[in-house]
């Protein structure tokens, strides 16, 4: 069997990001394991999450282009959270959209990844 055992973001600005997915609903805690910079983490699902920060400066690839990612996250309150990362000038990729598991938005984070919000519940779903 194969799990997911961890999801690394690198970032510019580790400050901004994690302050991003924390707007998302992740209780991000600065983590040192005393070799390597300090950096945010948490468990999430049983996947460890961590933002760490990087020297260099640039933004990810773009959406759906060679070496991007696109993390999901569900939250409980998709409209709680859009209204939090507006505030936080976030771009909005995707607007509101009904999708068969619910509704979504698609953001960009601090990096320039495309993040999507998922929430099971928003919508009712399809006949």
């Amino acid at each position: 069997m194969t799990e997911i055992a961890s999801l690394v973001l690198f970032a510019a600005d580790a400050d901004a990001t994690a302050d991003f997915y924390r707007a998302i609903g992740l209780e991000l805690d600065h983590e040192d394991h005393g070799e390597g910079p300090v950096h945010f983490a948490m468990e999430l699902d049983g996947v460890h999450f961590a933002i760490y920060p990087t020297e260099e400066n640039g933004r990810a690839p773009a959406r759906r282009a060679a070496g991007s990612s696109f993390p999901g996250f569900y939250v409980a309150a998709l409209d709680d959270v859009t209204e939090s990362l507006r505030r936080m000038g976030v771009r909005v990729l995707t607007e509101h959209e009904q999708m068969p598991w619910g509704c979504r938005i698609v953001v960009e984070d601090p990096d320039g990844r495309a993040v999507e919000i998922n929430d099971r519940a928003h919508c009712p779903r399809p006949r």
